[in-house]
């Protein structure tokens, strides 16, 4: 079997690209990031994500669709509030074409009044099916951030975005392509297939990116929040730490893995041995910048609320105790070979892992800082995030 190659370099129009060659396996998987800074008009750059499937040169939607079809390859796209991404997985010998369509789709400049009200009437359906749901906890977390530019909703406001002028989408689509871009190649793939992307997307022009510094919220600091009223509660509570260090970034992934992730997790044991029969936890963390939010949301009774809140200190002190390595290890560690076998998953793997780092990270980067944790040292950063700006909400319905 031909030898697993991994490398991670820079364009010559300034992008980065990172590739993962495993000649022995059948497919090959692509992924381009664009990044971008949340500073314009709420929404624009996910309605700019729907655009790029309308239209691609001579192409229109039914055209592209059905290219994707003929290759059993589809091209899926999404917007967070900081990047968008495009990716795709299909068989080696379509790969080239599929690409080329790709790059056709997001070189498209010329969007027009059809296209624009093609587009529309979809994200205003997307938007209510969002407002449908009891979304008030994750609009809590986005609102957390202090750097302003991050507490607006991805999808935006349907009366706003019905205003926008087919100019702004064009100057706002232009910012999509700088020297930030990051592309991500995996799977059985040929010299001739990197030679393609050279040749697309390593020739697009792009431009330098100012970063501006943060813009400022007034913070919210109050630890104990309420939120609405009724007899059942979610419980949110968040550690927010404002200048997270890069092993930081990286180990609060196998934190939240084992306090929250499974029956055995630290979360299950605190509580179960506390009267607490939970179904569920979830938890999570968000990094934007050097900013990091890590979280946990339960479902308790609004007569439970006594009893809860003192065990929310404890769990901090008892979570530190964590075989953590024991907990966690054979799953995120030893088990990343399994990405060697799955070129879309270790390409999602690495979009992932570029939003926490705003850069790419090779697995071999991953392993080397992830390899020298111990219990102590996760217990330490463990102790740093509880040493951050603690707030709990209490939502009631």
């Amino acid at each position: 079997m031909q030898a697993l190659t991994e490398r991670k370099g820079k364009l010559e129009n300034g992008s980065s690209l990172v590739t993962f060659s495993a000649p022995h396996l059948h497919s090959v998987a692509f992924a381009v990031v664009l990044p971008f800074v949340p500073d314009g008009t709420p929404g624009i750059y996910h309605l700019i994500e729907h655009l790029f499937f309308e239209k691609a040169g001579a192409r229109r939607a039914d055209e592209i669709n059905a290219e994707m079809t003929s290759r059993g390859s589809e091209i899926m796209g999404y917007t967070s509030i900081q990047y968008m991404c495009f990716n795709f997985t299909c068989r080696q010998e379509v790969f080239r074409d599929q690409l080329c369509l790709l790059y056709d789709m997001l070189r498209e400049q010329d969007f027009g009044q059809e296209e624009l009200d093609k587009v529309l009437p979809v994200i205003r359906n997307e938007i209510f099916e969002y407002n449908f749901y009891d979304s008030r906890a994750s609009d809590l977390l986005r609102e957390l951030w202090f750097d302003s530019r991050f507490i607006n909703s991805v999808l935006g406001s349907s009366s706003v975005l019905d205003g926008l002028t087919l100019e702004e989408i064009k100057e706002e689509r232009e910012k999509l392509f700088t020297k930030d871009m990051c592309l991500f190649l995996a799977g059985a793939f040929e010299k001739e297939d990197v030679q393609k992307v050279l040749d697309t997307f390593g020739e697009l022009p792009l431009h330098s990116v100012h970063r501006e510094p943060p813009r400022q919220e007034e913070k919210v600091v109050k630890e104990i929040n309420k939120i609405g009223h009724g007899r059942e509660l979610q419980v949110l509570v968040t550690y927010h730490v404002e200048k997270a260090s890069k092993d930081l970034k990286m180990a609060v992934h196998w934190l939240r893995s084992a306090l929250f992730d499974g029956l055995d997790a630290a979360f299950y044991r605190f509580f179960n041995e506390r009267g607490f029969r939970f179904y569920s936890v979830d938890g999570n963390y968000n990094i934007r910048g050097d900013e990091l939010i890590f979280s946990y949301l339960v479902h308790i009774e609004k007569k439970d609320k006594k009893r809860f809140e003192p065990l929310v200190f404890e769990f901090e002190e008892y979570a530190a105790k964590t075989p953590f390595l024991s907990l966690v290890k054979p799953y995120l560690h030893d088990n990343i070979v399994f990405l060697y076998d799955n070129p879309e998953r270790l390409c999602s793997h690495y979009v992932d892992t570029w939003a926490d780092f705003s850069a790419p990270v090779t697995l071999q980067e991953s392993l080397d800082v992830c390899g020298s944790f111990t219990d102590e040292k996760l217990a330490g950063f463990w102790k740093e995030i509880c040493s951050s700006l603690r707030r709990i909400f209490y939502i009631g319905r």
